[in-house]
């Protein structure tokens, strides 16, 4: 067995575009984390962050957030892997912090693979309910539902119809790129 191979025994041939979207994160990761920490060491010599402060410290906080729901959204899993609740409610917390549509993972554990396809699904919603949005994830009698409640949802019959139809619609446009994706996924 080659050495690739053996470093990427998670799939039988390395997803190039997972494993470049890791290494992103992993390199965002160790000068955002540095940030924190120094907002940190502020606090804990006892001075006041101030407004400046705050939204420095909340602005990492996102970042942060955001950067592990790419890892997964983007990564490159092996089927078996699983999410437990622990993991689960971690996801929750950070899409929660990063934007407008509010999610409620109703599951115990998950296969990381599914976990990716609701992410992708979820960057759909934000596209398409830009006021925002409450959305449920749940397994109910072995159907995968994701249930989206908001204000303004913007309907476009030929994105929306990219999910229900085996044939993918044929001029997606660019704004179209995220449910796209989603439906390749699904359609595996």
């Amino acid at each position: 067995m080659d050495p690739l191979s053996e470093r990427h025994h998670m799939t039988e041939k390395p997803d190039i575009t997972a494993l470049v979207t890791a290494r992103m994160c992993h390199d965002l990761a160790s000068p955002i984390g540095a940030v924190g920490n120094g907002v940190e060491l502020v606090e804990l010599a006892g001075k006041t962050l101030g407004q400046e402060g705050e939204l420095v410290k909340a602005s990492v906080s996102a970042a942060a957030a955001k950067l592990k729901l790419f890892r997964i959204a983007y990564g490159q899993f092996h089927s078996e892997e699983i999410l437990h609740a622990a993991e689960i409610s971690a996801v929750q917390t950070a899409w929660n912090i990063t934007g407008r549509i509010q999610v409620d993972f109703a599951l115990q554990e998950i296969p990381k693979t599914d976990m990716k396809i609701y992410l992708l699904i979820l960057q759909s919603i934000q596209v398409a309910m830009p006021q925002g949005a409450k959305v449920v994830v749940k397994i109910t009698e072995g159907r995968k539902i994701v249930h989206a409640v908001g204000a303004k949802v913007t309907y476009d019959e030929t994105l929306w119809s990219a999910l229900t139809n085996q044939d993918i619609a044929p001029n997606i446009q660019p704004t179209m790129c995220n449910l796209q994706s989603c439906r390749r996924s699904m359609c595996r």
